[in-house]
């Protein structure tokens, strides 16, 4: 790909700014309202509940990012399958991932009910905040699995062309969440369980508000065959798929986690203190990652679509473009949080110690955000090739050779404060966004775009007769509606006449409404 070509605003940019902008917003509203909400906790209900809220999730946070890889399955699986046309398998795919996610929770729901106040005691904190943290693991819990399958069904609407609708739900959610949290703290004087529990309502309310609206509309009638109308789990093929596919994401999720939570122990051995502001730090690196993450997710879906699709030239330019755009979007970021480095320790709690380590690590995680970004997008670019575990290999091995070795370093032997543990976990993004992109950059596009084809349609009716819906084809990028099957298929022209116009010798198959393809035309631009 030519830089020209990359640069150029055409289509498929368009496309990746459609589902960046709104997964940016959704992902910037999660992580500025959790933020907002951790600075209610400590201003409000005092430094220990702030400390039990954020040591329990980092604790519980170990189990929540490995049932991560259930949610994100839906996205890569289901893009896929969409874009191979076959919607029966789409419903499957997101029944099989919600139902391990919630299945997978309860073992490890029931490790931490027991354990949590024990593990806070020994990280070194009073028995208050051990008190405080067994109140909260409950409910903590609650919200991470509600939240975990409302994304989850988010994710499948924006698979399906609605992602605007679902982006808008989740900022309204997160809104309101910071509103109610705010009255329940500021003017009822609650305490953390009640916050909690208001929480939980919220969540399950807009969980209740995307079924229904999203049935009502008739947005997935395509696709309640496949989502309502099987018992997906009776398909050894779709359980495959999904535990192939969800079970290295699973893992990617648990190892970057695992990761901070084996540097949270590496802080408490320089003290609670510490701890307790490495624990607060990951709130504010999760407002770093959410920017970038949300390009990475965007670039994944048009990336797995255009290889689901056959067009191997089109998903190479997606990802091109979308390290682009996540680059121009992380020097924005880190420049902000560069000018306000100085002020925000202050508003997230009122005790100096944590606010003096803060102000001194705000300013590093702005740096080394600069060069964190390009891995965590070509590690989405990556698991949009069906290649999560080649993704998921490269960063364990920079986590367990790098991050945590630099980290051992600096703290149990050099005795290093916090900005050593900071420093390590950006060498450890630098060679992993190194090992990954280079893997990227070296893709056989053609032979992997084949090679997911194949895998979609084996043991899968392409063109399913089972149902009325699936009868009815669309050749859009992600249209998910008869009204606007039009526009999206003149856009599907403009995806060829843009490859053709780089200098290959392509074929524009103009599908009609009935499912048939009318005749090829031949476009020679050279």
């Amino acid at each position: 790909q030519t830089m020209k070509t990359i640069l150029a605003y055409d289509y498929e940019t368009r496309r990746i700014l459609g589902l960046a902008i709104p997964f940016t917003c959704s992902a910037m509203f999660e992580t500025i309202s959790e933020l907002v909400i951790l600075a209610i906790i400590g201003q409000y209900l005092g430094t220990e509940s702030m400390i039990a809220y954020t040591m329990t999730d980092v604790v519980i946070g170990v189990s929540g990012e490995f049932m991560q890889g259930w949610v994100e399955s839906v996205s890569s699986l289901g893009s896929m399958a969409y874009g191979a046309r076959n919607f029966d398998l789409v419903g499957q795919y997101v029944q099989t991932s919600m139902i391990f996610f919630v299945v997978c929770h309860v073992p490890m729901a029931i490790l931490w009910g027991f354990t949590i106040s024990k593990i806070i005691l020994f990280m070194g904190f009073s028995e208050n905040v051990a008190a405080l943290s067994q109140e909260w693991v409950w409910v903590g819990i609650s919200i991470d699995v509600i939240r975990g399958i409302n994304e989850a069904y988010g994710d499948f609407l924006e698979v399906v062309d609605k992602e605007e609708y679902a982006n808008i739900m989740t900022c309204l959610s997160y809104v309101l969440d910071v509103g109610m949290v705010a009255l329940f703290a500021i003017k009822l004087q609650s305490g953390l369980v009640v916050l909690g529990l208001v929480m939980v309502t919220n969540a399950a309310l807009f969980f209740s508000l995307n079924v229904i609206v999203s049935i009502k509309m008739g947005w997935i009638r395509r696709f309640e065959h496949g989502l309502f109308g099987t018992f997906a789990l009776r398909d050894g093929d779709v359980v495959k798929d999904v535990v192939k596919t969800a079970v290295p994401l699973a893992f990617g999720s648990l190892m970057g986690y695992a990761e901070w939570e084996v540097l949270t122990i590496f802080a408490a051995i320089l003290g609670p203190a510490e701890a307790a502001t490495w624990a607060i730090l990951g709130f504010v690196w999760d407002v770093f990652e959410s920017t970038t993450e949300a390009i990475g997710d965007a670039g994944e879906v048009r990336c797995a679509y255009q290889l689901g699709k056959g067009r191997p030239e089109l998903a190479k330019l997606a990802s091109y473009k979308s390290i682009l755009i996540a680059s121009i979007m992380t020097v924005l970021v880190s420049g902000i949080f560069l000018a306000i480095s100085n002020v925000l320790p202050s508003l997230l709690t009122y005790d100096e110690t944590i606010q003096g380590m803060m102000a001194e690590l705000v300013p590093l995680v702005a740096v080394g955000n600069v060069t964190m970004n390009m891995g965590m997008v070509c590690w989405a670019l990556v698991g949009a090739q069906a290649r999560y575990h080649l993704a998921t290999s490269i960063a364990s091995i920079s986590s367990l050779l790098v991050t945590i070795p630099i980290g051992v370093i600096v703290t149990v032997w050099l005795k290093i404060n916090l900005q050593g543990l900071a420093f390590a976990v950006v060498v450890g993004d630098n060679v992993t966004a190194t090992l990954l992109s280079t893997f990227l950059f070296m893709s056989d596009w053609e032979h992997l775009s084949k090679k997911i084809q194949e895998r979609v349609a084996a043991g899968q009716i392409i063109d399913d007769s089972s149902s009325s819906s699936s009868s009815s084809s669309s050749s859009s990028s992600s249209s998910s509606s008869s009204s606007s099957s039009s526009s999206e298929r003149s856009c599907d022209k403009e995806d060829y006449v843009h490859k053709a116009s780089i200098g290959k010798s392509v074929s524009i198959g103009a599908e009609e409404t009935s499912g048939t393809r009318s005749p090829p035309i031949t476009n020679n631009f050279l």
